[in-house]
């Protein structure tokens, strides 16, 4: 069932339900409005005949009857009796055509200890009436029958039986055109979102000038659709660059082979070719193995994480960075140790965290002058934090957003060794540990690397 024909449904279902109790409800209040006010009329002309009687008791069965006969026709096919207190009956009148009704003891009485008692009786409203006059008190009984409001109730009925499925329907009508009207915009988003495919990512959907639960969908659509967008583009690149970086090599390998095959040589010139084949392979080793670790670290669910902690892992990429790169200088610094071991570790992959930490003190060492890397480990309970500093050249904010990029390499580092690999590499395996990684650089200070990861604390 289509989202349009659910709402369009639900609407007339809710409508409806609402029109049908408000109908129970209005016809319920007007029969019981009818109702009470017929009462009130026969109890008024219930007292004003036993007052009357009461005034003109001599004359009374003439001057009640002249005036019963001749009373403006409020109450239709009506029967008044009057009784005194010992239930004898001292006068009757009813209409013409309309039988004498015989009262039962048992309604007189309730009417003399109640003060008034209402019943209906063969389509008849019946009141009986006690005036407890001092000098003659007597019983009045009043029959008539609510032709009026029957007639008017009997209206109201067929104006809810007919109008009723109207409303339905016209509810219905509306329905449709507000349901249209709703799904409107989803129509256009998925037209949208079909134009959209993989060659085709540069397309948005419209948002347009609304400001309601839709738009933000679209927007939040279009937000995904940047990041696809520049996620393939970068994939792209990679692999563009990718592709150089490995037809480099091969090619400079494929070459000097070659030429060493074209004749005959000495033994120290087979010697030199073969250690700058060797010099070729070992870069070649090096840039496969980054793009390896590129990869396996943007597959979350192919790695094992464990606690880690990262004093530790930080110690054993310091030792071998020393004993990898002559000249190197790497201070470490723990302030101060917390007691809480589960501060000082996290949930990650050794060999992950060993090779982004190993990149940053490599990096920072080979682009400043004199070096050298400063490491601060710092606890903060449900977050560890790990500064690098180093004395390197200023970088600007543009050109920080660009070291991130696979392969790309600054300005100050075409006569330095590498392939532009390993803060791309780091971001990613900082990323997957739910971690922040940023670079603050300044003229003055340096380059400053800050990084952020959870504890098992938190």
């Amino acid at each position: 069932m289509k989202l349009s024909l659910k709402i369009n449904l639900l609407f007339t279902v809710i409508v409806s339900c609402i029109l049908l109790g408000m109908t129970i409800l209005i016809y319920n209040l007007s029969r019981s409005n009818v109702h009470q006010d017929f009462r009130q009329r026969l109890k008024t002309r219930a007292a004003r005949a036993a007052y009357l009687y009461a005034v003109f008791r001599n004359d009374t069965t003439n001057l009640l009857k002249s005036l019963d006969a001749n009373a403006p026709p409020t109450l239709f096919n009506k029967s008044i009796s009057i009784y005194n207190s010992d239930y004898a009956e001292l006068y009757e009148f009813h209409d013409l055509n309309v039988d004498e009704l015989n009262a039962d003891t048992t309604w007189l009485y309730k009417g003399k200890t109640e003060g008034e008692y209402f019943f209906s009786r063969n389509e008849k409203d019946i009141c009986v009436y006690y005036n407890d006059n001092d000098k003659f008190p007597v019983i009045v009984m009043v029959a008539a029958e609510n032709i009026a409001g029957k007639e008017y109730i009997n209206n109201l009925k067929k104006i809810f039986i007919v109008y009723f499925p109207v409303a339905v329907l016209v509810t219905l009508i509306a329905g449709y055109l507000f349901s249209r009207t709703i799904i409107k915009p989803v129509k256009e988003t998925i037209s949208d979102v079909k134009l959209i495919t993989s060659q085709n990512l540069s397309h948005r959907l419209y948002t347009g000038k609304r400001k309601d639960e839709l738009a933000e969908l679209n927007q939040t659509f279009n937000d995904l659709l940047n990041r696809l967008e520049e996620s393939f583009a970068m994939e792209k690149r990679f692999i563009s660059n990718a592709s150089h970086e490995l037809s480099t090599p091969l090619t400079s390998i494929s070459s000097q082979i070659q030429v060493a095959l074209l004749q005959s040589r000495t033994t120290a010139e087979y010697q030199k070719v073969l250690a700058s084949v060797q010099k070729d392979v070992q870069g070649l080793h090096y840039l496969t193995r980054n793009l390896l670790e590129i990869a396996k670290a943007g597959t979350h669910g192919a790695i094992s994480l464990e606690k880690v902690r990262l004093d530790e892992v930080l110690i054993k990429a310091h030792s071998e960075v020393l004993r990898q790169n002559e000249g190197y200088k790497v201070e470490l610094a723990f302030p101060e140790l917390p007691e809480n071991e589960n501060e000082c570790q996290v949930f990650g992959n050794v060999h992950l965290l060993h090779s982004a930490f190993k990149n940053i003190m490599e990096n920072g060492c080979k682009y400043s002058p004199d070096m050298k890397t400063k490491i601060n480990l710092l606890f903060k309970g449900t977050e560890v934090e790990v500064i690098f500093s180093n004395k390197s050249d200023f970088i600007s904010a543009e050109e920080i957003e660009r070291l991130f990029e696979p392969f790309y390499r600054g300005p100050n580092s075409e006569s330095k060794p590498g392939v532009g690999l390993g803060l791309t590499l780091t971001r990613r395996i900082i990323g997957l540990h739910k971690g922040s990684l940023t670079i603050q650089s300044e003229p003055d200070t340096g380059t400053l690397i800050t990084i952020l990861l959870p504890t098992v604390k938190k």
